[in-house]
């Protein structure tokens, strides 16, 4: 008999629509390091960073750097148990570096968990059935860029190769799993196992960052170290030389190789997220590209430049965990791979992203601390993550820009004001044109993507779509259909006061209200904004492309629970609703949408907004080195992401609302195995929160009147305009968004632009001005096939309820 309900620290009852972003490439751990000048290894051996430039623009070719070499160890000794030594060795207050090649030495001398990792898989392909769009990565529409991937026929066929001794151990199977992952280009869907995860990182020295730039933006750009880009800057006499080959292969084939491992599904974009990110080390982030940390990929890395100079540089691994006691892959398992160390704790659902009582007023200040590099704001978000800027040069005058990094905030009203009180400035002081500097932005309180809709257009015929889905399957049925009955106050634990208590603890039926309410029909609209008359209304299940959905949903913004955050509304409605009379702060076509690609989760729900509601314009920055149109949005374009203990606490609370009766039936169907899993979080790497890292795309985003209800991760969408960096701009912002206005907005009274836009960018037909505004999905690749023989069963509806009663249910921010 299961004894109580573990909330295991679920994040809150709050809908969240964000990444964590970049969790295992692209951020150095262990601080700024970026600036250090050297770094210590195991052997005691000194390496330097050498981010002096000389070197790559001498006149005459310089001799080459000779590749460092791991220091040798005894023949017999054991990697992880050189790792062990080598840490201790360390100077205590120094980051514990080792030299790559013997990280991934010991890390590979873990020994296979065959039977933990089938049970692994099987606790994965319960947890991903909540994954709203599996049929869509099987059978993608033919506009959609990627391969298909089957991720529960792949989980069988990893099942397969474990039982035929497929893996020599465990770190190959934990990176194949992680591939398979990386292949959805979700990033709302991920797992981030122990030793991928928590161990170790994997990086390049300091110093080897790469940057693409372009001689005028428009050029097609060539590699370049930031450093010297950097450097150049200082001295305008410095002319950097291009990279033209890393590890003997030419520069632009081996990117696009170390390319795939982020996890965007545009290829640009995965170019892009191998360099540093301006708006991000602004905010506060030392993201410095998946080039720089990522996985495993050579002892060495050497760079060639066009002037003939070479570079080779150790690879490192940044050691994470206390080695004390590790002597060989047994040990190593023992200590990193049996779950978290310390017992997790019943939680109440709590949140600082809760709205204070912050007024419009008290929220304008000397804006402190800023953005590192930027100008001074004129408002800003003490957390970073939006912030506005006037440009009062001549000919830029009329333009504020709004930089969003973010939507993560530990204080949504203070968000909303930030951006409200810009806007009233902004247009008091006469700036006509607005651009929304959204590169970067992994997303963050979702509410905040339909509030930033609503800041530019206030009127009240203006309501945010925002139409969502659930996957329909067995859990969500059975979990719809005891809340309904909880709400009713017809559950077994609510009519039994000792069992509510026995099974709950300190947990109040007011908290379970807020868990349960994304699956109450009573807080959700249908697609025409009605209310549901039944949880069978709103489960259906409708299908499309093989597999069962539910009803289109859209949040009651008038309902405080349906977007579950308590005393916060947004504009136009509750305590803002005198805000629809408020004239429009901007014209559309004055304002413009700056993405890199990387926006993601809330940053698309606010983009898709924006642009195929509101018709703005999107112009796109950076990419591969060609002539072409580029998505300005390649990350989850999902409207809710739910983490494993998200899942895992939810379907809890309802097993435990249950009579024993229905516990026992539950127990041997999904609902239960959900409820109870032990292996994914056994083996998952965790937050230094606490929470296990990974989940799923809860809710597939849709867009109005798509007749074919395809998910907005799967509809192409080019920027109506493309242009590359130039060194300028990478040093420099404000020369960036000078570019953006020369190249969206017309100037002097004339009908033209002072700047071009990337050659072959322009006019794509699912831009706005190459009018696809609106634009709906496209048929899967292939016809639709036969439903499952689990989708199947959910068919019979309200049936299952019955029938359930009846019988036996690293590569990115590592936190420093």
């Amino acid at each position: 008999m299961r004894t109580s309900v573990l909330l295991l620290g679920a994040s809150s009852a709050l809908v969240a629509a964000r990444i964590d972003p970049y969790m295992m490439y692209g951020v150095p751990i262990g601080g700024l390091d970026i600036d250090d000048e050297s770094i210590v290894i195991s052997t005691g051996t000194t390496v330097e960073s050498d981010d002096s430039t000389g070197a790559f623009n001498s006149t005459q070719p310089a001799i080459p750097t000779a590749a460092p070499t791991l220091p040798s160890t005894p023949g017999l000794a054991e990697p992880c148990a050189v790792v062990s030594s080598a840490v201790k060795a360390i100077p205590s207050g120094s980051r514990k570096i080792i030299p790559a090649e013997l990280g991934i030495q010991c890390l590979r001398s873990v020994p296979l968990d065959k039977q933990g990792n089938v049970q692994l898989l099987e606790d994965l392909k319960i947890y991903i059935q909540w994954q709203s769009n599996l049929a869509y990565l099987k059978n993608p529409p033919a506009e959609y860029t990627e391969s298909p991937v089957d991720l529960m026929a792949e989980i069988e066929s990893m099942k397969r190769q474990l039982s035929d001794n497929g893996y020599n151990n465990e770190y190959e199977f934990q990176l194949d799993l992680n591939r398979l992952f990386n292949r959805a280009y979700d990033n709302h869907l991920t797992w981030q196992p122990d030793i991928l995860a928590s161990v170790m990182q994997f990086q390049r020295p300091v110093g080897s960052e790469l940057v693409s730039v372009s001689s005028d933006g428009n050029a097609l750009p060539e590699i370049f170290s930031y450093q010297d880009i950097l450097l150049a800057k200082k001295d305008p006499s410095f002319k950097p030389s291009p990279v033209r080959t890393i590890n003997d292969e030419g520069v632009v084939e081996y990117l696009r190789k170390v390319a795939i491992q982020a996890g965007f599904h545009d290829a640009d974009t995965r170019w892009n997220a191998l360099f540093p990110s301006q708006p991000l080390i602004a905010s506060g982030m030392t993201y410095l590209g998946s080039f720089r940390t990522g996985q495993y990929s050579s002892p060495n890395t050497t760079m060639s430049f066009v002037n003939g100079t070479t570079k080779s540089s150790l690879n490192l691994a940044v050691v994470l965990k206390d080695f004390d006691g590790v002597n060989n892959g047994d040990t190593f398992f023992k200590k990193f791979c049996s779950g978290p160390t310390t017992a997790s704790t019943t939680a109440t659902p709590t949140s600082s992203a809760r709205p204070t009582s912050t007024s419009s007023s008290s929220s304008i200040q000397t804006p402190e601390p800023s953005h590192t590099g930027y100008p001074k704001p004129i408002i800003i978000n003490p957390n970073l993550s939006v912030g506005g800027y006037f440009l009062n040069d001549t000919g830029y005058d009329d333009l504020a820009i709004l930089s969003i990094p973010s939507y993560e905030s530990p204080d949504v009203q203070r968000f909303q004001n930030v951006m409200r009180d810009f806007i009233r400035l902004a247009t008091e002081a006469g700036k006509t044109k607005l651009i929304f500097d959204m590169r970067g932005n992994g997303g963050g309180n979702a509410i905040l993507g339909y509030d930033t809709f609503k800041q530019v257009f206030p009127q009240a015929d203006q309501e945010p779509f925002g139409g969502t889905r659930y996957r329909a399957h067995e859990a969500l049925n059975v979990a719809g259909q005891v809340t309904r009955d909880f709400s009713g106050n017809e559950t077994y634990a609510q009519k039994n006061a000792t069992a509510f208590v026995e099974n709950f603890g300190r947990t109040t039926q007011d908290d379970v209200f807020l868990f349960t309410v994304g699956f109450n029909f009573e807080h959700q609209l249908n697609v025409k904004e009605e209310k549901f008359n039944s949880w069978e209304q709103m489960f259906g299940p409708e299908v499309a492309n093989g597999d069962q959905f539910t009803s289109t949903l859209r949040y009651n913004f008038s309902d405080e629970a349906s977007y579950t955050y308590p005393g916060f509304s947004v504009i136009g409605f509750l305590e803002n609703a005198n805000e629809t009379s408020t004239p429009q702060p901007f014209r559309a076509q004055n304002i413009v949408m700056l993405h890199d690609g990387m926006c993601s989760s809330t940053c698309a729900i606010a983009s898709e907004l924006l642009k195929n509601q509101g018709g703005i314009r999107t112009i796109v920055v950076g990419g591969q080195p060609q002539f072409a149109p580029m998505q300005g949005v390649a990350g989850t374009k999902g409207a809710q992401n739910f983490g494993w203990d998200d899942i895992q606490v939810r379907m809890q609370i309802i097993y435990f609302l249950g009579s024993p009766e229905q516990q026992a039936a539950w127990n041997e169907t999904a609902l239960g195995r959900t409820a109870f899993a032990e292996q994914l979080f056994k083996r998952s790497a965790y937050s230094s929160s606490g929470s296990p890292a990974g989940g799923i795309n809860l809710r597939d985003n849709l867009r109005a009147n798509d007749a074919s209800k395809t998910p907005l991760e799967f509809i192409y969408e080019a920027a109506d305009c493309r242009m590359f960096y130039t060194a300028p701009m990478i040093n420099d912002v404000t020369v960036l968004w000078k570019g953006v206005a020369d190249r969206m907005f017309t100037s002097g009274g004339s009908n033209s632009t002072k700047a071009q836009c990337v050659e072959g960018s322009t006019g794509g037909t699912s831009s706005v001005s190459g009018g696809g505004q609106a634009k709906s999905g496209e048929p899967p690749r292939s016809s639709e096939p036969a439903l499952s023989s689990v989708a199947a069963s959910i068919a019979v509806g309200s049936c299952l309820w019955k029938w359930a009663a009846t019988s036996a249910v690293m590569l990115g921010i590592l936190h420093f």
